[in-house]
């Protein structure tokens, strides 16, 4: 039955790469040992690379044996300083890399929360604007619909006072035919009594052309009436049918006006619906973009952090510890 491997085996692998110039993987610890698992291997790598750095401030860590050559011994202390020269630049690139990122990030961050205001500012503009406007299209629209409550009282008007002159004009007409029917009743009279005296007869006679004058008189006078009670309701005809004219084009201007301010009403709505919407965004664009400045400045902490320990590790003394077995 094979042995399992042990932390140990794993570590010494590892140490026998990074010695080698290569950079200790899960395949080459296999191939290094001769058996292992990945899965075994996996969290025993991990635990030799987080006490790397700690044995690469050790001068010693990695010394060979007293009795390695020289020349090895050569090329080991080669290899720690090569390993311990990559292992600052790395962590160096890596400080300076994350400065910049985060500099970047936060330079975007703020482009952001400054578009954001400036949409908000913009959509708040206009929505005052529109609802200016609405409210102006609202008070025409009602001062249309109070002109066309005018208009329509003056026609009911016109019409009672063409009512009334149909019944004036009526009732002279009526006066005049009993006029006539008057006048001919007392001259069919006065030819019934010719047979009476000459004076008399002449009296009655001359009576009845006064009568038949006045008669005539009166009805030349009602005729006269009725001839500008006709005239006058001619013209309140016209007038009315003008009037009737007039609304009916009214009513097509106040229909038409009334669509057309339905429908500016309605987009001004549609608008200032937009425009709520707008300035919904861009309060979550500005509030998602204030949370990433909170999440930038708690970067750019911690690798200005880093970067302070990493300039006291560099500035503090180097103390000789001897080399722990590692069971």
């Amino acid at each position: 039955m094979a042995r399992g491997i042990t932390e140990n085996d794993v570590f010494t692998a590892c140490d026998a790469l990074l010695l080698a110039g290569e950079r200790p993987t899960i395949e080459r610890v296999r191939q290094k040992i001769g058996r292992g698992s990945p899965n075994t291997v996996s969290p025993m790598l991990d635990a030799w690379f987080k006490g790397l750095g700690r044995r690469l401030q050790d001068p010693g860590a990695f010394t060979p044996a007293p009795d390695v050559p020289d020349p090895v011994h050569q090329a080991a202390q080669h290899f720690w300083e090569v390993a311990q020269t990559e292992a600052r630049r790395d962590v160096n690139a890596r400080i300076t890399t994350g400065l910049a990122d985060a500099g970047a990030r936060v330079e975007d961050a703020m482009r952001s929360v400054a578009a954001a205001e400036s949409v908000a500012a913009a959509a708040a503009s206009r929505i005052e604007a529109l609802e200016g406007e609405v409210a102006q299209a609202r008070a025409a629209l009602d001062a249309e619909r109070l002109n066309h409550r005018g208009t329509a009282t003056q026609l009911s008007g016109a019409e009672a006072r063409c009512t009334a002159l149909e019944i004036q004009a009526a009732q002279l007409q009526q006066a005049a035919v009993d006029e006539r029917a008057r006048a001919d009743q007392a001259i069919t009279a006065a030819n019934g009594r010719g047979d009476g005296a000459e004076r008399r007869a002449a009296m009655e006679i001359e009576g009845e052309r006064m009568l038949r004058a006045r008669v005539e008189k009166t009805a030349q006078v009602t005729a006269k009436k009725f001839e500008t009670a006709l005239r006058e309701q001619i013209t309140a005809t016209e007038q009315m049918n003008a009037a009737e004219d007039r609304l009916t084009a009214f009513h097509v201007q106040v229909n038409q006006r009334e669509q057309e301010l339905q429908r500016t009403l309605k987009r001004r709505e549609d608008q200032l619906h937009e425009l709520e919407t707008a300035l919904t965004e861009a309060q979550l664009a500005l509030s998602r973009a204030s949370g990433q400045d909170v999440l930038v400045e708690q970067i750019v902490a911690k690798l200005t952090a880093a970067s302070n320990d990493t300039d006291s590790e560099r500035s503090s003394p180097r103390t000789s510890r001897k080399k722990k077995g590692v069971g």
